[in-house]
């Protein structure tokens, strides 16, 4: 698995490749709150996973879930924007659901996604 994220025009755009388990998305956040301790100076987060195979099962969504939760005084004021073929989308649906402070929302183009945060 990889991961690179950058910042472009306000708005954090991460990727991830190859094979991807619950751990590595957690480290990931983790990463970004680390490099980013300013998150509410950016329009959103950008997320692909166009590259990469996502391994879990249903009940890690939990875990991520309440992850978010946990986090979400650095995160309510961005939109989170997330790259992916159709059948991860649900999971995205899912999390939105659970997590109604969120501005999460799940694309299948990066243009697209970039549009609705630029917007």
């Amino acid at each position: 698995m990889e991961i690179t994220i950058v910042e472009q025009d306000g708005v954090i755009l991460r990727s991830f490749s190859g094979e991807v388990v619950l751990e590595d998305i957690i480290e990931s956040w983790k990463k970004l709150f680390t490099a980013y301790p300013n998150l509410n100076e950016y329009k959103g987060i950008l997320t692909t996973f166009l590259d990469a195979e996502i391994k879990h099962e249903d009940n890690n969504l939990n875990v991520l879930v309440e992850f978010l939760k946990d986090h979400l005084d650095l995160l309510k004021d961005l939109k989170i924007a997330m790259v992916m073929d159709t059948p991860m989308v649900t999971n995205t649906i899912i999390v939105g659901q659970r997590v109604k402070s969120l501005q999460i929302k799940p694309f299948s183009t990066v243009e697209a996604a970039r549009q609705w945060i630029d917007n």
